[in-house]
């Protein structure tokens, strides 16, 4: 029997405008009436995801920031913010990235030093909540990781072989999307994330679904036996699915969400 179902958002239950599968909305109380927990899980910030949903928040709990930070209706639920020399020791080592520009992710906002970079995400492309920072060393915030947007044209692939050499052990870095890395806590991901959760609510794999299509789902997918890549999911991603679903852009998360509880 399904009891959780654990869905990220870009590639997954966003199409490639960024726009959320309008029918999640129409089965979240169906969802909720068979007593199947729905989660979002995504790299993305909580103020993002929460404006997705907008009036439905309430039938979603929310995992943000890679695992870092979960909210249930206003309830901070895991809260596993970096140290501070961690940040600024991620920080030195993506300043010394040509064409790679650093972005703190916070609970309620993140940090730009690029002005053009918070017009970008604050757009209703993303819905950020945005602040410029002069100075990213002397942001005074609990930061969960510190993300890197490339912009001259260098693929994520070859920006992660570029700082995985130069960056501690104790941090994580996965790449969240075609230009974009995410580094924060080695042991702090979306997996942990959706493991707590199964905790909390006593929850085992064999009773959780979960989709997914970049790197930084796999820890996840490993916590569910209904695992599932996108269609669009690299083949590094499709290795640790059991099953695939349909594209981004044409409902494929809703489609199996149907199928496996009959809705």
């Amino acid at each position: 029997m399904i009891k959780l179902i654990v869905s990220d958002m870009d590639g997954t239950l966003l199409n490639d405008e960024k726009n959320i599968d309008g029918e999640i909305y129409n089965i979240l109380p169906m969802l909720k009436e068979k007593g199947i927990r729905f989660v979002v899980a995504s790299g993305r910030q909580y103020p993002s995801l929460k404006k997705h949903f907008h009036e439905h928040i309430k039938d979603v709990v929310v995992i943000a920031e890679n695992g870092a930070f979960v909210v249930d209706d206003g309830k901070e639920l895991v809260v596993e913010p970096m140290a501070k020399q961690e940040v600024n020791h991620c920080l030195e080592n993506v300043f010394a990235l040509k064409g790679v520009e650093p972005l703190l992710c916070a609970k309620y906002c993140s940090y730009t030093r690029s002005p053009e970079l918070l017009d970008y995400l604050s757009s209703p492309l993303f819905h950020y909540e945005m602040r410029l920072a002069e100075d990213l060393y002397h942001v005074e915030d609990d930061i969960f990781k510190v993300s890197m947007i490339s912009h001259g044209g260098e693929s994520a692939e070859s920006c992660y072989d570029r700082l995985r050499p130069k960056l501690d052990d104790s941090l994580n870095l996965v790449i969240s999307g075609d230009a974009c890395l995410d580094t924060g806590l080695r042991d702090v991901t979306k997996g942990t994330a959706v493991a707590a959760l199964q905790n909390m609510w006593n929850i085992t794999p064999e009773e959780t679904v979960v989709f997914g299509d970049q790197y930084n789902d796999v820890e996840m997918l490993k916590q569910a036996y209904y695992s599932y890549a996108m269609e669009g999911a690299s083949s590094g991603v499709k290795r640790f699915a059991r099953f695939q679903a349909g594209s981004n852009n044409n409902g494929g998360v809703v489609k199996a969400i149907r199928e496996l509880t009959g809705l």
